[in-house]
């Protein structure tokens, strides 16, 4: 099992309220159903939330937990509009012919304190048995210390990647970009603390932005490549087997 990592970014308009990238979203899904019709079908994706979520958690005040009657308003409203771009994205999937389904984690999922507790991975699993494309999401789901909590696309890819032969995350750059807006090719556990020192710090970013994902792809022993997903042939050779692309590697540093 591959698992490939569609970014916010690149679906939602994210300097806006709740708006979809339309032309993004349709290019993305020619992609996806490239690889489909390739025979390339052992792969989960997940995608971001982008203008679907963040603005609404930051509007609710539920970053840090969901508690007051207020707050689990919030939560139903983030949770619908995460939901809506989810139906988005899987429908112009099936324009493209691909029995996409999407799973909602907050049916899924319970975390505990922000992090994953438990994970019910079957209606996943019974997708890929029987060909289907399952779809997950940026969500915001139970939370057994804070009411609920955001669970991002990145903590599912982390927690789905444990046990992937590799996972591919699209963005809407080349890759990790050093402090001259050159692409790092690797980033490892040895590098991880240079690099971070040049990383963009995103304003309201509720999910941890980059610095957040290499966390969580470095706590793995399974490859993880970041490219540029406004060049789909670039995201359609990775998923392939072929790495020699403009990108990202990312790995536990191998002594």
């Amino acid at each position: 099992m591959k698992v490939l990592k569609i970014g916010g970014s690149l679906i939602t308009r994210k300097d806006s309220y709740r708006q979809p990238d339309a032309p993004n979203i349709a290019k993305l899904a020619k992609a996806v159903a490239a690889l489909w019709k390739k025979g390339i079908r052992d792969f989960v994706l997940v995608h971001g939330a982008g203008s679907f979520g963040h603005a609404l958690v930051l509007r609710y005040g539920i970053n840090d937990g969901v508690k007051t009657e207020a707050q689990k308003l919030g939560y139903a409203d983030t949770h619908a509009a995460c939901s809506e771009l989810s139906v988005l994205f899987v429908k112009a999937l099936v324009d493209e012919e691909v029995p996409a389904v999407s799973l909602a984690p907050a049916l899924l999922i319970t975390q505990k304190n922000r992090r994953i507790s438990r994970f019910n991975e079957a209606p996943l699993e019974e997708c890929l048995k029987n060909g289907y494309l399952p779809v997950l999401y940026g969500d915001m789901v139970p939370d057994s210390v804070l009411g609920a909590s955001i669970c991002s696309g990145d903590q599912i890819v982390a927690h789905l990647g444990k046990k992937a032969d590799f996972i591919v995350l699209a963005t809407n750059v080349d890759g990790v970009l050093d402090g001259k807006g050159a692409v790092i090719s690797e980033i490892t556990t040895a590098n991880f603390v240079d690099v971070s020192k040049g990383l963009k710090r995103v304003e309201n970013d509720v999910t941890g932005a980059m610095e957040g994902k290499l966390k969580e792809l470095l706590a793995l022993d399974t490859v993880s490549y970041i490219v540029n997903g406004e060049h789909p042939e670039r995201l359609e050779a990775l998923m392939s087997g072929k790495v020699e692309v403009v990108c990202t590697e990312v790995k536990k540093r191998i002594l």
